[in-house]
Parts: structure tokens; C-alpha cells; sequence
């Protein structure tokens, strides 16, 4: 099994000498292989190993009993581990999505947010060929299109890895058994109340009974040659959305009309997509608002449009198609919550979380615009989190004067659709941080400071996390 794994690594260019690898660690006989085999190779390959866990507070003692498992094993092999706790039900139940999702959104954003504190380049992931072919069955069930039928990729974003997706579920337990691995069992996977536990115990033991006992491989097989079609087309596609932009400014794009109509249907539909993720993101967008674009291209007269979730609108102009902000819609955003330190608050409007914590000052470390820190002794009455609001003034951190708001914005080109999206953790007197870009300079930590909070913030939601049903 260790061959195929260098296979795969070497093939898809996964790893690089020098690198520092976060591999994700449940303490399930896939993730323990994993970073088994990982260890092995900090020498072979020169990387730096680090482990992560999440705990779910789903699974009570249990989980706790991993939490506890994943420590020694990382002890043993002197991996460095950071590990962190949530409460998923509460979240599932808070942003109304299912628990399997909420932990699938706070494991990669936990994962994330370590990878930027070690300064790392890769997360390692333990999906294998079996979790492969359930993630291709499973969204073709739901209903997908090509992008679904090809499955988790060995390589996303540039750091997601995952090494062991041409190793079956049989041959990762046979390795552990031959090197003496001990490894958690999570009673949830074989909970059939899960859709992705019926379809693993029953949906697909029926079809390999019945129809094809080569159905896992096939699925497999069609899943990669999907992925070198889409790499094509996604090239071409760019080429021609490119070549069709005849406006492009943060709130509205144009693409010509008429060259537009001319290509075939399939690359129609993927430069749609490219316009809406340009101008957006596409999520809450479906495949039935791309068909009702192109119907409405074809059939509807000048003027006619068609309107998206989060506000989008598309426009049948003379001779553009106009992706834009319905502005008729504008609704003022307005939300205040209070931050205790320690404490937490999700931010419902933005889909953010902010945490605030007190550190010490060995574990300051400026790396990100996503976790700052600040002078605790400068704080003003208590903290808060809201959105901006007209004649807001803002000191930014190395200048002596205070600035409006709008104009910080404008100065470091953020979009206009992002301004109000964006939430400010303020004092009774001060914003005191503008998440993700900058802090107040009078509340700025120096070596003189001893009381250091630490602020922090995350997305809840990522779209990049759908394609994948299990860590």
C-alpha cells in the first residue's frame, strides 16, 4: 500500500521537500494510516508533520476517548498536535444545515485556520478510493452535474491533499493490521441514519450483488476521466469568458451579447457560472437559475432579466448580458452583538464567527489579517461586534489620524458589494478592528504589553467543503 500512496503523491505533485503538512486526524484506522504513513516520510521527503483534531461534542465519552487517543498517538510519534473543541449540534441547529455539514464546515475551517498559524502549505485529508465512488453515488442521488460525478480531487486549492484516494477501505485496515496500528472506531459510520452510511451498508453491496461487482471501480474510473475532460473545458472556457467581457467593474459585468449566443449550450453554461462567481460567488446558485438564464437569452425580448439569490440580477440588454446587483432591492444591514472575552459570536448576516481570547505572548504570532491582537488595557467599557454604519471613523494601525470608514475601503480597493459584509469589533468608543484587514493603532500590542487579547475570525459556510462527505 505504501507504494501506491508514493504513487499518488509523486503523481499529482503533492508534496514538496521543505513543506509543513497539517494532516487531519480523527483517530479512525484511515486517518491513523495516514499520518503513519506521513511519519514515515518527514525524513524521505524533508517535510514537517503536524496533526490536527476536532472534537464534535456529538458522541459524548466516545469522543472524548478519541480526543484522548489522537494525544498519545501524537506523543508517541512526536507530531505536534493542535486540537480544538465544538459544539456542532448547536451550530447545525443555529445555521439550520445538518450535522454532518456543520462538522464538515468547522473541521476544514479548524484545519485552515492551523495551517495559517504553523505557516504550513498542506492539509492532508484520509479519504480513500471506497469514500470516493460514496461521494460520486451520493451526488449523483442528489442530483449533480459534472463537477459532482467527478468527486473529491487528490489535489484542491493547492493544499488539500489526499494521498490515499487510490487505496481501497480494505487495503488502509490490512496496513494497520500488518504495522500494529490501533486505531478509534466511530459508532456513527455504521449508523444507517445517515444517508452516507446507507449508501456505503446497503445501497451499493445491492448494486455490486445485482448488477456490477466492479461498481465501486467504475464509478472511480469515471470520476478521473471526468476531471481531465473538465480541466479542458475549464480552460477553454475561461479563454472565451475572457474574450466576451466588454465591462468589468465590482458591481457589474457585461459580455457580449452575440458572440455569447454562438457558442454550443455546455459552454454557455460554464461561462454563466465563471460571470456569476466573478461577480458574487456561486453560492445558493442552482443549475435550474443557469437553464432560466439561457431560456430567458433565447426566448425573452430586450430588457427582460432574471433574478438570483444574494441579489443578483441578469439582464438581457441590446447587446450585453448584464450580471449585476438588483439595487431596487438594497435592504440596510444593520446588527449589533456583544463579545465577551472569553467568548465567541456567530454572526448570522456574514456567515462569521468572532472569538476573543486572552494569550500569553509567546503565542502571539502576526501571520494572518484573519487573527490579530490587541492591548487589553486599551479597551473601552465592553466589546462588541456590528455592522458599519454611516460616518463611521476608523484610526488605522500606523497612522496618527483618524480616517472615515468609506474611505479605508476605497484606499484598499475593497469591493463595494463587500463593505456592508464585512463586521467591526468595536469598544463603547473605538472600532477597534476592521475584520480581516486592519486594527485601530492606539489598541496595537508592543513589547510593553502584558494584557494580550487575541481576536479571531472564520467563515462558517465554504462552499470548497461540498464536495467532500467525510474527513
Amino acid at each position: 500500500m505504501l507504494k501506491k500512496v508514493l504513487h499518488t503523491i509523486h503523481k499529482h505533485k503533492m508534496l514538496s521537500s521543505g513543506e509543513r503538512v497539517l494532516a487531519g486526524v480523527s483517530g479512525g484506522p484511515d486517518s491513523v494510516a495516514l499520518l503513519h504513513i506521513l511519519k514515515q516520510l518527514r525524513e524521505t521527503m524533508d517535510i514537517t508533520l503536524y496533526a490536527a483534531h476536532v472534537h464534535h461534542g456529538i458522541r459524548g465519552t466516545e469522543a472524548d476517548q478519541d480526543a484522548d487517543f489522537v494525544v498519545r498517538l501524537c506523543q508517541q510519534w512526536d507530531v505536534p498536535l493542535f486540537i480544538e473543541r465544538f459544539n456542532v449540534p448547536n451550530l447545525a441547529r443555529e445555521t439550520g444545515v445538518t450535522e454532518e455539514e456543520a462538522g464538515r464546515m468547522v473541521r476544514y475551517r479548524f484545519f485552515e485556520q492551523v495551517l495559517d498559524k504553523i505557516e504550513g502549505h498542506k492539509i492532508a485529508l484520509g479519504h480513500h478510493r471506497d469514500d470516493q465512488a460514496e461521494t460520486i453515488l451520493h451526488n449523483i442521488l442528489r442530483g449533480t452535474g459534472m463537477q459532482g460525478l467527478q468527486g473529491m480531487k487528490p489535489v484542491r486549492d493547492g493544499k488539500f491533499i489526499r494521498p490515499l484516494l487510490d487505496v481501497t477501505r480494505s487495503d488502509i485496515e490490512r496496513y494497520c493490521r500488518d504495522n500494529g496500528l490501533s486505531f478509534r472506531v466511530d459508532a456513527t459510520n455504521i449508523d444507517t441514519g445517515y444517508t452516507r452510511n446507507r449508501i456505503r451498508y446497503k445501497l451499493i453491496p445491492y448494486i455490486e450483488k445485482n448488477f456490477n461487482p466492479n461498481f465501486t471501480e467504475a464509478l472511480v474510473r469515471m470520476g478521473a476521466l471526468l476531471r481531465d475532460e473538465e480541466e479542458f473545458l475549464d480552460a477553454y472556457c475561461m479563454e472565451q469568458y475572457r474574450k466576451l467581457i466588454m465591462q468589468d467593474k465590482d458591481d457589474e459585468i457585461r459580455l457580449d451579447l452575440k458572440v455569447f449566443m454562438s457558442y454550443p449550450v455546455a459552454v454557455k453554461r460554464r461561462i454563466l457560472r465563471l460571470g456569476l462567481k466573478h461577480l458574487k460567488g456561486l453560492k445558493g446558485v442552482q443549475a435550474n437559475h443557469i437553464e432560466g438564464i439561457l431560456n430567458m437569452l433565447a426566448n425573452s425580448a430586450t430588457g427582460a432579466q432574471i433574478h438570483l439569490p444574494d441579489r443578483i440580477v441578469v439582464i438581457k440588454d441590446y447587446q450585453h448580458i448584464v450580471l449585476s446587483f438588483d439595487k431596487a432591492g438594497d435592504q440596510e444591514i444593520n446588527y449589533r452583538y456583544d463579545l465577551k472575552i472569553p467568548g465567541k459570536v456567530i454572526i448570522k448576516e456574514s456567515g462569521m464567527e468572532i472569538v476573543a481570547r486572552n494569550v500569553q505572548s509567546r503565542q502571539v504570532s502576526f501571520s494572518s489579517p484573519w487573527c490579530i491582537y490587541i492591548n487589553g488595557d486599551t479597551i473601552k467599557g465592553k466589546l462588541s461586534v456590528r455592522n458599519r454604519k454611516k460616518g463611521d471613523r476608523f484610526k488605522p494601525f500606523g497612522m496618527e489620524g483618524e480616517k472615515k470608514l468609506k474611505d479605508f475601503f476605497i484606499d484598499n480597493k475593497i469591493p463595494r458589494r463587500d463593505r456592508d459584509c464585512i463586521p467591526l469589533v468595536t469598544d463603547e468608543e473605538n472600532i477597534i478592528w476592521v475584520v480581516g484587514c486592519q486594527i485601530h493603532n492606539d489598541y496595537r500590542v508592543t513589547k510593553n504589553t502584558t494584557n494580550i487579547i487575541e481576536l479571531s475570525a472564520g467563515f462558517l459556510f465554504n462552499d470548497s467543503c461540498r464536495e467532500d462527505l467525510s474527513v
